[in-house]
């Protein structure tokens, strides 16, 4: 007996997917303070205090922000769908995971080192290591940025 399957394609709806980045402003102001925050001088001790809280709520409109996006924006269908396309949409949407949990290693640093108490060269590592997160989140959001892009000029042909 002949089984045919269909073949799934990851793609992205790119309205909802832009309609989701453009609405989630917690995300983006908590980002916004903890790049302040790693930029500022001071006591290393405050600034370790901020990133803990900061680096926590982070991750709550992170968790968030991608939820909405795999339920919403990326989609599976049946067909041909652009192979740059679902290239991108997979390599995207793999990222996810990766970036969730770096940044709860991050939460996690910073919660031990609050208990531990905040010796200088353990803040300067969590400042770095924030930051390079937050380079990596950046090539993210322009590689689904790129993304959206192309996709929506598929859909215009």
């Amino acid at each position: 007996m002949l089984m045919r399957t269909k073949v799934m394609t990851l793609t992205v709806n790119p309205a909802f997917l832009q309609e989701i980045k453009e609405s989630n402003h917690e995300l983006w102001d908590t980002l916004h303070q903890v790049r302040q925050t790693c930029e500022e001088g001071g006591l290393r001790s405050e600034i370790a205090k901020r990133l803990v809280r900061l680096l926590d709520q982070l991750r709550d409109h992170l968790s968030l922000q991608f939820a909405l996006e795999e339920s919403y924006g990326y989609i599976e269908c049946p067909g041909t769908i652009e192979r740059r396309i679902s290239e991108t949409a997979e390599r995207a949407q793999a990222q996810h995971c990766r970036l969730f949990l770096q940044l709860t290693d991050l939460c996690e640093l910073a919660e031990e080192l609050q208990y531990r108490g905040f010796a200088a060269n353990e803040v300067e590592r969590l400042i770095d290591e924030t930051q390079a997160f937050d380079m990596a989140l950046q090539e993210h959001e322009r590689c689904e940025d790129d993304l959206i892009e192309i996709a929506y000029f598929d859909l215009k042909r």
